[in-house]
């Protein structure tokens, strides 16, 4: 009796490599400068590279498994694929912007009410900046939107694959 390999190695090699691609990325805007830049290319590559990984991985665990795949396996692999590299990311995350930038909470709450003085000049001063000390003092709050949209991603990537994909 022939067993089916285990979906975890494949969620944690693939999602170890998408992490660890990520930070490389990471570490190159920053030194580049770009790391306050929000363009939709940079958040496009920062879905792009787990997407891909997850992929891979519902690739290769089919290739493993003698050709066969169901979209159950194929969801699990994209959703524990996403969930490896989130966690990671939101480590090393909390990591540089505690000692690599220390300053980045308060720089990206500067920017954000700049970017609000801008758009909305009726505003008054003092509510631009209540939003400032609000961004700075909530700003890990949104830890957990970012890994719920982490697995949100790798269901879909993960079903998406898995229909093109599947032989059970």
């Amino acid at each position: 009796m022939e067993t089916s390999p285990k979906l975890g190695t494949y969620n944690y090699r693939f999602g170890l490599i998408a992490a660890g691609i990520g930070i490389v990325f990471s570490l190159m805007l920053y030194f580049m400068d770009m790391i306050y830049n929000q363009s939709p290319i940079i958040q496009a590559i920062n879905i792009l590279i787990p997407s891909t990984l997850a992929v891979l991985a519902i690739q290769n665990f089919k290739k493993d498994n003698d050709g066969f795949l169901s979209i159950k396996q194929s969801i699990k692999i994209g959703v524990g694929v996403f969930l490896v590299a989130g966690i990671i990311g939101l480590v090393y995350f909390t990591l540089f912007i505690n000692t690599i930038e220390p300053d980045f909470i308060s720089n990206t709450a500067q920017m954000q009410a700049d970017a609000l003085r801008e758009a909305r000049p009726e505003l008054e001063e003092s509510m631009i900046q209540m939003q400032q000390e609000n961004t700075e003092k909530f700003f890990y709050v949104g830890f957990p939107v970012i890994l719920i949209f982490n697995l949100f991603i790798g269901l879909i990537i993960g079903l998406v694959t898995g229909l093109f994909t599947k032989k059970s």
